[in-house]
């Protein structure tokens, strides 16, 4: 087994530190996203949104620190695929303005996932 570039271990926690924040917000004051996966008919959106916090905090601690790195990042891709459909479905927009934030936040979001992709890549690669 390989050990991982500077610039992993650089990179991971950068990548990973989007979600514990984002995560641990959430988990602090939940409502807000709540509101927003319902309107989005995520069923079950008080569990939902909860349990994908905890799965972003957990899964971003452990890319951080190198952990399970192709698990970490699977988990964390997940993650953004359900909160992006939840939150940043832009197609539900009929105003310019917010459905050109959310295709914005979207693609911003397509990217990160794309970052993950490569971290799960470099860990499978290493052995």
């Amino acid at each position: 087994m390989g050990r991982p570039s500077l610039v992993t271990v650089v990179a991971r926690p950068l990548l990973a530190a989007t979600f514990v924040n984002g995560g641990w917000r959430s988990l602090r004051d939940p409502a807000g996203l709540i509101g927003l996966a319902r309107k989005a008919g995520v069923p079950a959106a008080d569990v939902a949104v909860p349990a994908t916090s905890a799965a972003m905090v957990g899964g971003g601690v452990a890319l951080s620190l190198g952990i399970a790195p192709v698990t970490s990042a699977a988990t964390l891709t997940a993650c953004l695929a359900g909160a992006t459909y939840g939150v940043h479905g832009f197609w539900r927009e009929q105003e310019p303005g917010p459905r050109a934030i959310h295709r914005a936040a979207l693609l911003t979001n397509v990217a990160v996932a794309a970052g993950l992709l490569l971290v799960a890549a470099d860990a499978r690669a290493r052995g």
